[in-house]
């Protein structure tokens, strides 16, 4: 099977290669981020801090502990789930592409589905964290002042999650569960065009921050895009590929069996039969 859609003309082996390295590589260089900087960046921090304020930090690297404990357990899934991908898509002993490539296609399935409910998550929980910075900042409103600018910003914030939850799930997750190619294209140019965004905005954000972790950060961050557009990219080529090969089939069994056709000349408004009950020309 090709992936040419969205894509190079490369072979589904080789595209769930590629995808299961990069995977595993940028799984790694994510534990190691979550690692540093939620584990051991914090005890280092403590050490230059005077004592009467560690109390009142250990509350917030709390909350550090919490995300980077999450983002681990998120990371070493990831590890695995690339690791379950490399081994579907080399070819066994026996040499049978075909079980592969069902293997292959139902592991990117997954892949992309739990794509789309993290991001269906991740909307929701933006969205109740701006309902909560609405309710706060509402109680001290003053017109013209900073607290209704900071309202006004959290409002935009709550449109956005709320948009960032709607089309995961009505175009990704349910375009996957009934196979719809169109919602899933949908979904893959509405991320090319928030990536060309993010692109724009991280290179006007360089002239205000040091180039080289702006840089690091935003190549990171595009291989992370890169990654799960690409995954979504191979289930549209699969649901394309297995569409055709439906249509192909079809077309073949009433080249076989023309009695469909017959019966719709002579009667167009007769109830399908079974085979069972067909009289054959």
């Amino acid at each position: 099977m090709k992936v040419s859609r969205f894509c190079w003309n490369m072979e589904l082996s080789s595209a769930a290669l590629g995808l299961g390295i990069c995977g595993v590589v940028m799984s790694i260089i994510y534990i190691g981020s979550f690692t540093y900087f939620f584990f051991i960046w914090p005890q280092i921090l403590l050490l230059f801090i005077p004592g009467n304020f560690a109390p009142t930090l250990q509350y917030m690297f709390a909350i550090f502990y919490v995300i980077g404990t999450i983002g681990l357990l998120l990371s070493l899934g990831w590890l695995s789930f690339s690791f379950i991908l490399l081994n579907n898509a080399k070819e066994d002993d026996t040499g049978d592409k075909r079980i592969i490539k069902i293997s292959v296609k139902r592991i990117i399935k997954i892949g992309s589905f739990i794509i789309g409910t993290i991001q269906t998550i991740l909307g929701c929980l933006s969205a109740l964290a701006s309902i909560g910075c609405i309710i706060l900042f509402s109680l001290g409103v003053k017109i013209g002042g900073v607290s209704a600018i900071i309202l006004v910003l959290c409002f935009l914030w709550l449109i956005i999650s709320i948009f960032f939850l709607i089309f995961p799930a009505s175009l990704l997750i349910h375009g996957i569960r009934t196979k719809s190619s169109g919602k899933i294209r949908a979904w893959i140019i509405l991320q090319f065009i928030l990536w060309g965004l993010y692109i724009v905005c991280s290179l006007v954000s360089l002239g205000f921050t040091d180039l080289i972790p702006g840089l690091a950060s935003l190549a990171l961050n595009c291989l992370f895009y890169m990654y799960i557009t690409g995954m979504v990219i191979v289930h549209y080529n699969i649901l394309l590929e297995d569409d055709t090969t439906m249509k192909m089939e079809m077309n073949r069994m009433n080249r076989n069996f023309p009695v469909t056709n017959y019966i719709a000349e002579k009667n167009p408004t007769a109830p399908y039969l079974p085979n069972s009950f067909m009289v054959y020309r």
